[in-house]
């Protein structure tokens, strides 16, 4: 009887002290579940913007959130017939009429050319594309129904790249928002998130710079980033603020302000490529969310081409935006020249059905599943042009590299990757057959650019989360609000002057100026007195020696 009682105490004991510590439990992740109406605006043209996006949009729909998405890429009947999602909705802003282009081979090689005033060409470039994204996308009938609309929403996803009109919308649903970048942070973002951009060691993405930068390089990358954003400020944002105002009414906040609400920044990047830097909490950087969970089986044609290419194999593809096609003539002529002399294969993205000549070691395709090509054993080296989606796969591999960058962020991009001595460095406009084959013969032949491109990939792996969790994750935060009071920065809301400290600056140069001229008035006072008092010494001691005489 004394056994079952102990026993039975026992029992009452182990189940209480269970019941206390579930109460007791410290909760520090919601685990809510919510349904979350979620609003995607993406307005720029270009198609490798627009598929770092996609991976995590489609995610939002398959976990149960209601995914409304603004762009010019709407998922493709063979994307819904291969997986339907139902709680994802489109609203295109294709429209055959205008006949905007979607940024897809329209890069023409034979115009691209080296210019003194290259930095003046990429804003106007900028300001360009900005201005047809802003009059088109936001005049479109569909846009105009969703401003319209008595629509709600619980987040705004959008991106931040070289416009800031879209974020009239974040006024008209009066919803937190989260901002993205597909590629390193835009000089003017810094400001609006208050976030450090010190061009000491920090370099802007423009310039293409080698870290760390000597003399001659910071002295550029200072006046470049005080040029750039204040192009941005008076140039971009005044007639973005116009074109806003029209479509969303005259009470829209200035864009600035607008910027400066962003809850969270989502960046295209990771620091092991791209070197540490201090960032904010909500400052995020998710490089690589496009690459997939797994690697697809190549078509029957492409992976006997690369099982049979013992020597090894190079993949050469330069983006969804350049047309190969249009390469000039002496470059083509030096690239097959070469392609043909070596021992090894090529698959190339190529444009049209066939080469100038044909070569048996060439395969050509339209169209490649860049990341699986990557992926087969027998792929020793890519050759592309520095954008950031095909680099990220590379790194993500192992892959060794040439880069040969034409435009935009393609040069920092390239010099990250020369830096972590993952790769080799052509310049497109001084391309040769001798350079060509250099770079070629050093891809495949000096072990340290795979051994530096293993140990990078190892690096970029490694993380607490994959970056589509962490994107995920951020979203779901930033609608459930929780943190958003807390998430900014008080510099971003800090007027230029006292961000940098120009006033206190100012204030302390002042005071001491001061301080030392009052040092200096005493100390001559004190001079004038001592000597007044040392001549009146003097004219008593010559009284006293006179009345002697």
């Amino acid at each position: 009887m004394w056994r079952i009682y102990s026993f039975s105490v026992l029992i009452l004991i182990v189940v209480f002290s269970t019941y206390c510590s579930t109460v007791n439990e410290t909760m520090f992740v919601n685990a809510t579940k919510s349904k979350l109406k979620i609003l995607g605006i993406f307005g720029h043209l270009g198609k490798s913007h627009f598929d770092m996006f996609k991976p995590l949009l489609e995610e939002l729909a398959r976990r149960g959130h209601e995914v409304t998405v603004v762009s010019y890429f709407p998922r493709t009947n063979d994307a819904k017939a291969k997986e339907p999602l139902s709680n994802y909705k489109d609203i295109s802003l294709v429209d055959p009429k205008v006949g905007v282009d979607v940024g897809v081979n329209v890069v023409d090689l034979k115009q691209m050319s080296q210019s003194s005033f290259v930095h003046i060409q990429r804003l106007n470039t900028l300001r360009l594309m900005a201005d047809v994204t802003c009059n088109t996308s936001l005049r479109h009938p569909a846009i105009t129904e969703l401003i319209r609309s008595d629509e709600k929403f619980d987040v705004i996803l959008t991106e931040n790249f070289n416009t800031d009109c879209f974020l009239g919308f974040i006024h008209r649903f009066k919803v937190p928002y989260l901002a993205f970048s597909s590629h390193q942070i835009m000089p003017w973002t810094n400001n609006d998130m208050g976030n450090e951009d010190n061009p000491s060691y920090i370099p802007i993405h423009f310039f293409g710079f080698i870290r760390p930068m000597n003399f001659l390089d910071r002295i550029t990358n200072t006046v470049g980033l005080f040029l750039y954003k204040a192009a941005y400020e008076y140039w971009f944002r005044s007639v973005d603020q116009v074109i806003a105002n029209e479509v969303f009414g005259s009470d829209l906040p200035k864009l600035q302000k607008l910027a400066q609400q962003s809850s969270a920044l989502l960046v295209s990047t990771h620091s092991s490529l791209f070197g540490s830097r201090p960032q904010l909490p909500n400052v995020v950087e998710i490089g690589g969310i496009h690459i997939p969970s797994k690697i697809n089986s190549l078509p029957k044609d492409l992976t006997e081409f690369l099982d049979s290419a013992h020597d090894g194999a190079l993949f050469f593809s330069l983006g969804s935006r350049i047309k190969s096609t249009t390469m000039p003539k002496e470059k083509l002529d030096a690239i097959l020249k070469v392609f043909s002399s070596i021992p090894r294969k090529v698959i190339w993205k190529w444009e049209t059905d066939e080469l100038p000549h044909k070569m048996d070691n060439v395969m050509t395709r339209k169209w490649l599943p860049q990341f699986d090509v990557m992926n087969h054993p027998n792929i020793k080296c890519y050759l592309g042009h520095g954008g950031l989606l095909g680099i990220s796969e590379a790194v993500y591999v192992g892959l060794p590299m040439i880069l040969m960058p034409i435009f935009g962020d393609q040069f920092h991009n390239s010099a990250a990757v020369r830096n972590r001595g993952a790769g080799i460095v052509l310049s497109f406009y001084d391309l040769n057959e001798q350079s060509l084959r250099h770079a070629l013969d050093a891809c495949f032949n000096d072990t340290s650019y795979r051994e530096n491109a293993q140990r990078l990939s190892k690096a970029y792996r490694d993380r607490p989360a994959s970056p589509l969790e962490t994107a995920v994750w951020w979203t779901e935060y930033v609608a459930r609000g929780n943190g958003n009071p807390y998430s900014r920065s008080e510099g971003a809301d800090l007027p230029w002057y006292q961000y940098h400290l120009i006033d206190v600056a100012l204030v302390l140069i002042i005071v001491f100026t001061v301080f030392i001229y009052i040092l200096f008035r005493l100390i001559k006072l004190l001079l004038s007195l001592l000597s007044a008092v040392k001549g009146k010494a003097g004219s008593q001691a010559e009284k006293k020696r006179k009345k002697k005489d």
